[in-house]
């Protein structure tokens, strides 16, 4: 086989490893992001619901 065509074909099979790394990396971090806000809402609700305007 050529050494172009083993080149090239390494290069896509790379290209479509980091393309689909990257999108999983997006989709955990916009989970992580959802779970924070949805952490920080429960908080919110239950120090409004206590009273404490210390906080």
């Amino acid at each position: 086989m050529n050494w172009l065509a083993i080149v090239l074909i390494v290069f896509v099979a790379f290209s479509w490893l980091m393309t689909l790394a990257l999108c999983r990396a997006a989709r955990l971090g916009d989970e992580m992001a959802e779970r924070m806000a949805e952490r920080m809402a429960a908080r919110n609700r239950t120090r409004d619901a206590g009273g404490s305007e210390t906080e």
